[in-house]
């Protein structure tokens, strides 16, 4: 029996992202059942909900990637985690950073950009998890 091409993608990133999580100190839990986030990452004792999403590229502009976060509502999510398979990147953003309808990454580094561009971009190499936890900790005060 063939395997979803989608649904391998899906458990590649979950894995990925869960490594990363480790790597940044967490302990890390599984979900069983029907929610709405795909791991618990207990950093320090706090607990946050994060949602894991393949990123998708976007076909005209190769350096872009996007995840789409239209399922969602506030209280549901603490931070989305977007894996991108074929550069065996993770980054991170918080649920007031995500939007309505999706997220959107840039992988060309700071480097490579105008400054004008690269200061309204959201890059890949900024979108780390230990920024998403300082951004929920801003918003929680």
């Amino acid at each position: 029996m063939s395997r979803n091409e989608g649904h391998l993608d899906g458990e590649l990133a979950e894995f990925a992202v869960a490594t990363d999580l480790i790597r940044n100190g967490c302990r890390v839990s599984y979900t069983h059942g029907q929610y709405k986030y795909d791991l618990v990452a207990d950093k320090d004792d706090e607990l946050l909900r994060v949602q894991v999403k393949k990123a998708n590229q976007n076909n005209r502009k190769p350096w872009k990637y996007r995840i789409f976060t239209d399922r969602y509502e506030a209280g549901q999510v603490d931070l989305f985690a977007g894996y991108i398979v074929d550069k065996d990147e993770v980054f991170y953003a918080t649920f007031e950073e995500v939007g309505a309808k999706e997220f959107r990454i840039n992988t060309k580094s700071r480097k490579q950009m105008i400054e004008s561009n690269a200061e309204r971009a959201k890059l890949l190499e900024d979108h780390t998890f230990e920024r998403a936890v300082a951004k929920l900790d801003e918003n929680c005060n």
